[in-house]
């Protein structure tokens, strides 16, 4: 099983939680974390699809997948920023 798959379960599985807790409905629990996953790992993709263009590329690993999955498109852009800067 790939790890961004394992990393994906569990940034979905520690947002519905803290989503529970502060009173969502499972539903929308849910909704939220699958639509911040698919835009910040969607996004990742794209941003490391056009590398030749940008002339970067954002590591894949634990702390830029979780970023990415946890905040969605803010996330990815962090990960980009922190890739400039360093």
């Amino acid at each position: 099983m790939p790890v961004y798959v394992v990393y994906a379960g569990a940034a979905v599985a520690v947002y519905v939680l803290f989503s529970l807790l502060i009173g969502r409905d499972l539903g929308q629990s849910l909704g939220a974390a699958s639509g911040n996953l698919l835009l910040g790992y969607g996004s990742m993709a794209l941003v490391n699809a056009l590398t030749p263009n940008f002339g970067f590329a954002v590591p894949v690993n634990a702390v830029t997948l979780l970023a990415g999955g946890w905040l969605g498109l803010p996330g990815t852009v962090l990960a980009a920023a922190l890739q400039l800067v360093a």
